[in-house]
């Protein structure tokens, strides 16, 4: 694999000061690698960028966001990603899928003429789908740690495509995110066959998010009446958004007009608020009560992560743990500088929930308790912590209370 080198001046829209991922000896900041498979659909070599996590944890996997126009947009979703993970975004992997035809892998129709220009090439979104399917997500599985949460990324005719598997094969995908879309494709065809297809319940549990620009700086009501052809992509994307509107009782979609941004600009706001959007449910404002202990009791303090963690668990498809260090330190901080050992012993316990065979769960319970002056209490937990795997560092706490 070749190493993408990217300096920090050449990353767009102020995420450089962000976006040193790794360094290595060299001092060269590695965003990603450059990997490839051979498509046995498309018949040829493509080309994908991958970014990995900072500090990937051993035996932890990501969810995996594939972005169209790999080379265009790489550089911005890694960006707002290092700009938002861990609080608001999940740590995650990016594949950027580079492009050998994108006219081809996009539009699901062909149309061998369109606006002045030749496209002979087109109507292969259809393939270029089952290559992402078949062959991109099972090569990307065997080498990397992804999850199953799979999200992906498209602007102007790559928004066309990801409406287009939306539409017709909502299952591929977890999340879709679609940057002023070409729906003037075709004559409208797939807005046209959206009608039929998103009237049934299929869509559920499939968050969407649109972001459409305003580049002809025609309101959105008199434009409808328009038939030119630079105010089409508008109209077009406002008879979707009508479509969703009707549809909105089964389908969970966000529709961003940003009618003060133009088709390129509205690339970078599109991607930031669409991310946030799809993720929305990822944020844990109740984690900082902890800040103010005296403000709570002990169950509102600790009740929001169990529900939180469980959320968590059932979007990801597997269950989904807080951090055992920030749960420790958290309880520690309570019982030391705030004095309130009840509330501290609630967070202490939910290591013991959610990590019961961790020896180091037990014998933070037992430094709980030698705090609290609760001898045998403090016995018991550093005994439990040896018999799980013989914990050194119990044995000597355990040997220091006996004596």
């Amino acid at each position: 694999m070749t190493r993408v080198l990217v300096c920090i001046g050449f990353i767009c829209i102020n995420f450089c000061a962000m976006a040193q991922f790794s360094q290595n000896k060299d001092n060269e900041l590695i965003l990603g690698t450059v990997d490839s498979l051979f498509s046995k659909t498309l018949n040829e070599q493509r080309e994908i960028w991958v970014h990995l996590p900072e500090k990937i944890e051993d035996g932890k996997k990501y969810p995996v966001i594939y972005v169209l126009d790999g080379r265009g947009h790489f550089h911005t979703v890694t960006g707002i990603l290092k700009l938002l993970e861990k609080w608001n975004l999940p740590k995650s992997i990016v594949v950027g899928i580079s492009n050998t035809d994108r006219t081809r892998d996009f539009t699901p129709t062909n149309v061998p003429f369109q606006r002045g220009h030749k496209s002979e090439t087109s109507g292969g979104a259809a393939n270029f789908l089952t290559f992402i399917e078949k062959e991109l997500k099972p090569f990307v599985e065997s080498k990397y740690p992804i999850d199953t949460m799979s999200t992906i990324i498209g602007h102007s005719t790559g928004g066309l495509f990801v409406l287009y598997t939306y539409t017709h094969h909502p299952d591929v995908f977890d999340n879709y995110l679609a940057i002023d879309p070409s729906l003037w494709w075709d004559k409208e065809k797939l807005v046209k066959q959206s009608e039929k297809l998103l009237s049934t319940s299929t869509y559920q549990n499939k968050p969407l998010y649109v972001a459409v620009a305003n580049s002809v700086g025609v309101d959105t009501v008199k434009v409808r009446k328009l038939r030119s052809e630079p105010t089409e992509m508008l109209r077009a994307n406002l008879n979707f958004h009508d479509i969703l509107v009707k549809n909105k009782g089964h389908i969970e979609f966000t529709w961003d007009y940003q009618g003060s941004e133009d088709h390129g600009s509205v690339v970078v706001p599109g991607m930031y608020n669409g991310l946030r959007s799809l993720f929305s449910w990822y944020p844990f404002p109740e984690r900082w009560r902890f800040n103010t202990p005296k403000a709570y009791t002990a169950e509102e303090l600790t009740t929001p992560f169990y529900t939180h963690f469980e959320e968590l668990s059932k979007r990801f498809k597997r269950e989904v743990k807080p951090d055992w260090q920030f749960i420790n330190d958290v309880g520690f901080f309570i019982v030391t500088s705030h004095k309130l050992p009840k509330k501290a012993q609630a967070y202490l316990e939910m290591n013991l929930k959610y990590y019961p065979e961790e020896s180091k769960s037990y014998v933070a319970m037992g430094d709980y308790y030698v705090m609290i002056k609760k001898k045998d209490e403090a016995i018991s937990h550093f005994e439990k912590a040896i018999a799980i795997d013989g914990n050194k560092e119990a044995q000597e706490k355990l040997k220091k209370l006996k004596k």
